[in-house]
């Protein structure tokens, strides 16, 4: 998700006493974070960590308190929790500074740009006890809860196919897209995830085909199609790209031999609504102690699994 339809700077609201949500990054996602959290009654960020002089200002102009470092944010101690949406290769390095402060962490997926980074962070929190939530926001969309529950009632017989597809609308920077970990990892994650989430299978094999971009300088995939076999014998599907003509598209699949179903998730002028509902949901799932949905440390070691494989078939 790329969110460009998305203001980018949000007015801090003033209300009651809520869970204090340190941000750890104001980039593109999070300043979508931030836009998310405005109409919450349980949480709201307080606090955001960001470097970059220009993009603090702005911040600090619509109301924010705005810190230059992890060091000076724990230094307050108003914080209940963390948001880290930093890059994703930084992701290990907020966390290993968060952690001494023994507050739980919601971080951005995937976690990690590798399995060795998952698996660090895994290790450190649990060292710490401190827990960790990742933020694979599709398992708080309401209509994917329902899919999810109809699929464990049994509505589709046996399953066949589930389809999971992720278009952008245009892609993200050049700067990030060379240190994003490309495609699958960037964005194929999510599918990865909520295909092992919904039908709750094993990904046992996986094969794919990728068209790599043509611009400038950019060592990352247009578009790309994985397919996985799951353990009860059905297929996994995934469709990413970074291109798509209306906004950002995100859509849901599931074929068995007693019935079909596809969901447009997310897609043209409503999409951003639900995008935001599902992040505010996430988040307040979040600051309650997490739920059923909650994904762990484990999901994203599991998803990026399943991606570094991907990623060594196809450089082989």
């Amino acid at each position: 998700m790329t969110s460009d339809s998305i203001a980018p700077i949000w007015r801090a609201r003033v209300s009651r006493p809520m869970f204090r949500l340190g941000l750890i990054g104001a980039g593109r996602m999070g300043q979508t974070h931030v836009a998310a959290l405005v109409p919450s009654n349980v949480i709201s960020v307080t606090s955001i960590v960001e470097p970059r002089e220009t993009v603090a200002n702005d911040l600090r102009a619509a109301g924010h308190t705005v810190f230059n470092s992890i060091e000076a944010l724990l230094d307050t101690k108003d914080i209940d929790g963390f948001l880290v949406a930093t890059p994703s290769g930084f992701h290990a390095d907020a966390i290993r500074q968060l952690v001494p402060a023994g507050l739980p962490i919601l971080c951005e997926k995937p976690c990690g740009l590798s399995v060795a980074d998952a698996l660090e962070i895994r290790t450190m929190v649990a060292s710490a006890g401190v827990r960790l939530q990742v933020g694979y926001w599709r398992r708080f969309v309401p209509a994917m809860i329902t899919l999810k529950k109809d699929i464990e009632n049994g509505r589709f017989g046996r399953l066949l196919l589930v389809h999971a597809s992720q278009w952008d609308h245009r892609p993200p920077a050049s700067e990030f897209r060379n240190s994003s970990g490309g495609i699958v990892v960037d964005m194929g994650v999510h599918e990865i995830d909520v295909i092992h989430w919904l039908t709750g299978q094993t990904i046992e094999t996986v094969t794919s085909v990728s068209a790599w971009s043509r611009a400038d300088k950019v060592s990352d995939e247009d578009s790309a199609v994985i397919s996985f076999s799951l353990s009860d014998g059905s297929i996994g599907l995934a469709t990413l790209g970074r291109f798509f003509p209306d906004r950002d598209f995100v859509g849901i699949e599931v074929m068995g031999d007693e019935d079909h179903q596809q969901y447009d998730i997310v897609s043209g002028s409503g999409g951003d609504a639900v995008f935001l509902s599902a992040l505010r949901n996430q988040a307040e799932a979040f600051a309650s102690g997490g739920n059923k949905f909650s994904a762990t440390i484990d999901d994203a070691v599991a998803a990026l699994r399943v991606a570094s494989e991907i990623k060594e078939k196809s450089s082989s």
